[in-house]
C-alpha cells in the first residue's frame, strides 16, 4: 500500500500562521504566503495585513507616453513588481500616494483615484487647475472617512482637496497665494507659506486657525528641502540642508533638522527641535511630500531615521544618477542603502491589497 505523507506545514495552528505572517517584510511575501495553501490563506486574511511598507514607483518618463503596466521596487525584498493598469493607453500620475492609491489623468480630461493593485477606480471632478502643467497632487489619509485628494497649484500657490464619493467638488484655498507645501491631521491642514510660516486651517471651515512662526534659528536660504509630515498623531517638520553651506556633491553631505509643532495656551503653537522621532521612520519624495511609518521587525528598515531620494544630473551620459539614502536622526549619518535605476524614485507607495467592500 502507498505511504501516506501527512502534511505537516499544512497542520500548524491558525493563531501561529498568525503571528508568522504579522512579520512578514513585504507585501510580495505576503502574497505568496497565502497561496502555500488554504490553511495558511485562512491564517492570513486580506482585513489584517502585516504593516504595509512602502515601495518605489517608477519615474514615468514622458507624460504623453503610453503605459500599460506600472513598475515599483521593494526596497524590504530587494524585488521589483510589475502591475497592471487599467485598459486605457495614457496614464498621467500624479505625485504622493496612500494606502496604495494614486492620481492618473486619462487622455489628459478625466482625473481619478486608482488604486493598481486592486484596480479599483473613483472618479473625480475635474482637476481645478491644470494638472499637466502646475498642478502636483497627493493623497492622504482622513482616518476612518478614507482618504482625501489634494492639488497644490505650483504658480498660484494655493491649493485644494475633495474627499472622494463625498464632496460634489473641490474645496479650494484661494484667499492667500503663498501656499506651499502641506499635510493634514485630524481635520486640519498644516502649510508652510512662503515666508516660511506654517498655518493650522480648519479643513471643513477653512479658516486660518492659527499662524506658526518659523523656526528663529534657521537659516532657510540655504535649505534644500523643507517638508511638513504627520507622524503619529504629531506633526513634524524636517529640514534639510548641505553639510557647511557647500554644494552638494554626494548623499554624505546632507543633514536634516527635525521639529515637532507644541500647541501652547491661547491657540498658539510653536515649533520645538527634536533629537529623536522614536520608532518612526520617515520617508520623503522629490515633490516635497512625506508619510511615517513604524516598520515590523523583519523589514529592514532602520527607526529614527529619514529615507530620501539623492538625485544628481550626470552631464556626460545626459542621466540621472539615483540613490536610495537614510540619515539616522540619532548620529547624524547618511548612508547610501542602494543605487536606484534613473526611471526610479518618482514617490512612494504604500500597497494596499484590501478591496473597498471588504
Amino acid at each position: 500500500m502507498p505511504v501516506v505523507i501527512e502534511d505537516k506545514w499544512s497542520q500548524l495552528p491558525p493563531e501561529l500562521l498568525h503571528l508568522i505572517c504579522r512579520k512578514l517584510p513585504d507585501t510580495g511575501n505576503f502574497i505568496q504566503f497565502r497561496a502555500v495553501c488554504t490553511s495558511w490563506q485562512d491564517g492570513a486574511p486580506l482585513s489584517d495585513p502585516p504593516p504595509q511598507l512602502p515601495w518605489i514607483l517608477e519615474h514615468r518618463g514622458s507624460k504623453l507616453q503610453a503605459r500599460r503596466h506600472l513598475c515599483f521596487y521593494s526596497h524590504s525584498s530587494g524585488k521589483m513588481y510589475c502591475v497592471l493598469v487599467g485598459a486605457r493607453s495614457s496614464w498621467l500620475l500624479g505625485s504622493g500616494a496612500f494606502q496604495g492609491h494614486v492620481i492618473a489623468i486619462a487622455d489628459l480630461a478625466k482625473t481619478m483615484l486608482y488604486n493598481p493593485f486592486t484596480s479599483e477606480v473613483q472618479a473625480l471632478r475635474p482637476a481645478p487647475y491644470k494638472p499637466w502643467l502646475d498642478g502636483v497632487f497627493h493623497v492622504v489619509g482622513d482616518g476612518d472617512a478614507g482618504c482625501m485628494v489634494v492639488n497644490t497649484c505650483t504658480v498660484t500657490r494655493h491649493f485644494a482637496y475633495c474627499r472622494p464619493g463625498v464632496d460634489a467638488g473641490w474645496n479650494i484655498f484661494d484667499e492667500r497665494k503663498d501656499m506651499c507645501h502641506n499635510t493634514y491631521c485630524g481635520g486640519r491642514f498644516f502649510v508652510n507659506t512662503g515666508d516660511k510660516r506654517t498655518l493650522i486651517i480648519d479643513a471643513d471651515t477653512r479658516d486660518v486657525m492659527t499662524i506658526v512662526p518659523a523656526p528663529s534659528m534657521e537659516n532657510f536660504a540655504t535649505a534644500l528641502g523643507d517638508y511638513l509630515v504627520a507622524s503619529h498623531g504629531k506633526i513634524l517638520r524636517a529640514l534639510q540642508y548641505p553639510h557647511d553651506g557647500n554644494q552638494v556633491a554626494s548623499a554624505s553631505d546632507y543633514y536634516f533638522n527635525v521639529y515637532q509643532l507644541d500647541m501652547l495656551d491661547d491657540n498658539k503653537a510653536r515649533w520645538r527641535k527634536v533629537e529623536t522621532i522614536g520608532n518612526a521612520v520617515l520617508f520623503f519624495d522629490n515633490h516635497g511630500h512625506g508619510f511615517s511609518l513604524e516598520p515590523n521587525d523583519s523589514a529592514g528598515l532602520r527607526r529614527d531615521c529619514i529615507y530620501f531620494v539623492h538625485k544628481k544630473r550626470m552631464w556626460v551620459r545626459f542621466c540621472n544618477y539615483r540613490s536610495l539614502c537614510r540619515y539616522s536622526i540619532h548620529d547624524g549619518r547618511v548612508d547610501k542603502t542602494m543605487s536606484l535605476a534613473n526611471k526610479l524614485g518618482e514617490t512612494w507607495v504604500i500597497p494596499s491589497l484590501c478591496y473597498a467592500d471588504e
